[in-house]
């Protein structure tokens, strides 16, 4: 039994040494830092975000013939940011102080996390890298229990597409500049409504402007920096 052991992590070892002449960059880790806007009929505010993803270059490559030194690969992405909703896209709330009634618009702050997988295509430019990716995944909305008097979580798929350019700063770091279209599904702007339902105004309607239409597939863009990190280099 320790003979086979051996045997076969003599093996493993033979073909990861392999592996590593033939091809020393299989994958990439990148962090990513930027802003996010969304859809205005989303109510939601544009907000900084960070992020993760991690990038496997496939040996089978369907643009090499057609791309001399072209890359394909599949990654895992997540990102987290803290938007404010906007309060004038929900019913104003009243409060009655004697004679007076004072008008507010409620908002809160939700935690929004983006997860999914995505395909990676890149055709070298010099020193700098194009790249177009397009992928899928799921958008969560942790919605903010002091204002919801509950625990409330909202989970729909998303689907995503973009692009960027990476510049190799050494053979092991790159820098990317990166825009990101991500389009949610199933979306309900109710869900993000924080008034309470007996303290709505009903008397003054034309306080605030009408809220924008709501959508179920709003489309929000992401621009960020991405600091890229190779294994092995090259």
């Amino acid at each position: 039994m320790r003979r086979l052991i051996a045997l076969v992590g003599a093996v493993l070892l033979g073909a990861t040494s392999l592996g590593a002449q033939t091809q020393a960059k299989t994958f990439d880790l990148g962090v990513q830092f930027g802003q996010q806007s969304f859809d205005k009929s989303t109510a939601l505010k544009g907000t900084p975000f960070v992020g993760l993803d991690a990038t496997y270059e496939l040996p089978w490559n369907p643009l090499k013939l057609a791309v001399k030194g072209s890359t394909f690969g599949l990654g895992l992405t997540v990102d987290v940011s803290r938007p404010v909703t906007d309060g004038t896209q929900f019913p104003v709330v009243a409060f009655d102080f004697g004679d007076t009634t004072f008008l507010y618009a409620v908002a809160q702050r939700i935690t929004l996390v983006q997860a999914g997988l995505q395909a990676v295509a890149g055709i070298p430019i010099g020193k700098a890298r194009l790249y177009g990716l397009v992928g899928t995944g799921i958008y969560s909305m942790f919605l903010d229990p002091r204002a919801e008097r509950q625990n409330k979580k909202v989970s729909n798929p998303l689907a995503t597409y973009g692009g960027g350019i990476n510049y190799a700063l050494t053979s092991t770091i790159g820098l990317s500049a990166q825009v990101r279209a991500i389009t949610y599904t199933n979306f309900d702007r109710n869900d993000l409504d924080a008034t309470v339902s007996y303290i709505q105004d009903r008397r003054i309607r034309d306080a605030l402007p009408p809220p924008l239409a709501p959508s179920k597939t709003p489309t929000n863009m992401q621009y960020s920096l991405v600091f890229k990190y190779i294994p092995g280099g090259k």
